[in-house]
């Protein structure tokens, strides 16, 4: 056969035009069927043309799933991660949900996560000022100004790929621990942590939010709250009150004295120190107060209703 002789798809078996052939392993494709591919797939050139036919009729059958996911929550602004927590699944893609139909992408379940992480890249651009002759000279010493990317690397189990990358900023980012390389550094973070909980990220509790998984949020499992189970409560179990139990009275039963127990102490056994509760240093750490919850599952870290469904603490 000659170089420039008509080849036809292996797959569709359509005529191939001029440029648009794409070679496999063991056959040719054309660009319309190559365009049905995964995006995240890259091993086209090794594989065979059963192989292709195989991922095709998964790519069909994932047209099908795309069409009942529905995404309740969404990170980056470039590459857009859709999560699903009903149907405990993902998305990426640079497209909004109703304009997926030519690039159908890939719908992941959770479980199929193997890991997550973020990569920063950094870019470095010269910064020159002008000299006498109006010359454009360095600095002395030379000064840059730095740009940040910020990109999430998940692992999959996936027959025909392992890695989805998503670019979460849409233009370069300036300047190490400003608001905006935070912002991103926060949302990187929390991807994170929705998708790499042993396939229950789905219901984890802080999807979208500024302060993921509570962390730093006023009322994150009541610490820190003003009524959290009555610590630094000028009520709190009537410790500190002037008629509290007949504690802190001048008759209590001779304590109070100057030589109580025989540590000059008025009142507190001999330590020097007021009773544990109403401190205004918190007391040691409690113990986890994790609890599932019983109408979705939710794994919660303390706190009174569900984080993720609302429902009370059984």
């Amino acid at each position: 056969m000659g170089l420039f002789d008509k080849k036809y798809c292996d797959i569709c078996g359509e005529k191939i035009g001029l440029l648009g052939n794409r070679k496999l392993e063991d056959g040719n494709m054309c660009k319309d069927c190559a365009k049905k591919l995964s995006p995240f797939f890259s091993e086209r050139r090794s594989s065979t043309v059963d192989e292709i036919k195989q991922q095709l009729a998964y790519r069909e059958q994932n047209k099908q799933i795309l069409a009942g996911f529905s995404p309740m929550f969404t990170f980056g602004e470039d590459d857009k991660i859709y999560i699903d927590p009903m149907k405990q699944s993902f998305v990426v893609s640079r497209r909004n949900p109703g304009s997926w139909s030519d690039e159908n992408p890939d719908v992941i379940p959770l479980s199929s996560v193997t890991g997550c992480n973020l990569r920063v890249d950094e870019d470095r651009e010269e910064i020159y000022t002008q000299g006498k002759d109006g010359e454009r000279v360095s600095y002395n010493p030379p000064r840059y100004k730095f740009t940040y990317d910020f990109y999430i690397d998940i692992k999959v189990n996936n027959p025909y790929f392992d890695e989805i990358t998503a670019r979460l900023n849409d233009s370069d980012v300036e300047g190490m621990g400003t608001m905006e390389y935070n912002r991103y550094q926060q949302t990187a973070q929390q991807v994170i942590n929705n998708l790499t909980q042993n396939g229950t990220a789905g219901m984890n509790n802080g999807f979208n939010q500024p302060m993921n998984n509570g962390y730093n949020q006023p009322m994150n499992n009541g610490y820190n709250q003003p009524m959290n189970n009555g610590y630094n409560q000028p009520m709190n179990n009537g410790y500190n009150q002037p008629m509290n139990n007949g504690y802190n009275q001048p008759m209590n039963n001779g304590y109070n004295q100057p030589m109580n127990n025989g540590y000059n102490q008025p009142m507190n056994n001999g330590y020097n120190q007021q009773p544990a509760y109403g401190q205004p240093v918190q007391p040691q750490a409690p113990v986890s107060q994790a609890w599932v919850c019983p109408a979705c599952n939710a794994t919660n870290e303390g706190g009174r209703f569900c984080m993720a469904c609302g429902t009370p603490r059984g």
